[in-house]
């Protein structure tokens, strides 16, 4: 590929031979009918003050902003392309550590969904333990009410014998007081004898 600075600085009147060359002139000139000698003898009396000016020829400096352009636009090109690149390969990061985020997330879900389902099962079944529970305390309630009630009773009883009792003691106690005073009085009127 040639560049277009090497095509374009190239004058048609050749430096070496001092001659007007019939190629160099057939890619600038497209004029039919005019004569490639005339244009050689033209060219060839400017051809000194052409090459003193080539480097002031506005042709050759758009050729040159354009290759300094195309240079500048490769360049941004090369550097969007590596942005391009880089931003792809974030991109594409990005979606694996998102895909593995979901990944490790739906996983996690299904194992809260088993736990809350195990915990709902054991929830109910506490719930059933309290229930069963609850009705063992009410009934646990009314036999201690029952036994409260018998053992009041037992107790009014009780008192009611002992207070029976401790009147007979008190009674014996008091005979046995009289029977001692009498027998210190009179020993032989309590004296065992044989039938």
């Amino acid at each position: 590929r040639r560049s277009r600075s090497s095509a374009t600085n190239r004058s048609p009147i050749s430096p070496v031979r001092g001659r007007c060359s019939a190629s160099a002139l057939a890619p600038s000139t497209k004029m039919a009918g005019v004569g490639k000698k005339m244009i050689c003898a033209t060219m060839a009396a400017l051809g000194v003050t052409a090459m003193a000016r080539a480097s002031e020829d506005p042709l050759n400096k758009v050729v040159a902003l354009l290759d300094q352009l195309e240079a500048k636009i490769q360049q941004e090109g090369e550097a969007e392309a590596k942005s391009f690149k880089e931003f792809t390969s974030w991109c594409q990061d990005a979606a694996r550590n998102k895909k593995y985020e979901i990944q490790t997330a739906t996983d996690k879900k299904a194992k809260l969904e088993a736990s809350i389902g195990k915990l709902t099962a054991d929830a109910e079944a506490a719930s059933a333990k309290i229930e069963e529970l609850a009705g063992s305390i009410a009934n646990d309630e009314a036999d201690l009410k029952g036994a409260t009630q018998i053992r009041d009773k037992e107790y009014t009883d009780f008192s009611l014998s002992e207070k029976e009792l401790m009147e007979s003691i008190d009674t014996v106690g008091r005979a046995i007081n009289i029977i001692e005073r009498e027998m210190r009085k009179n020993p032989a009127a309590f004296a065992q004898m044989d039938t």
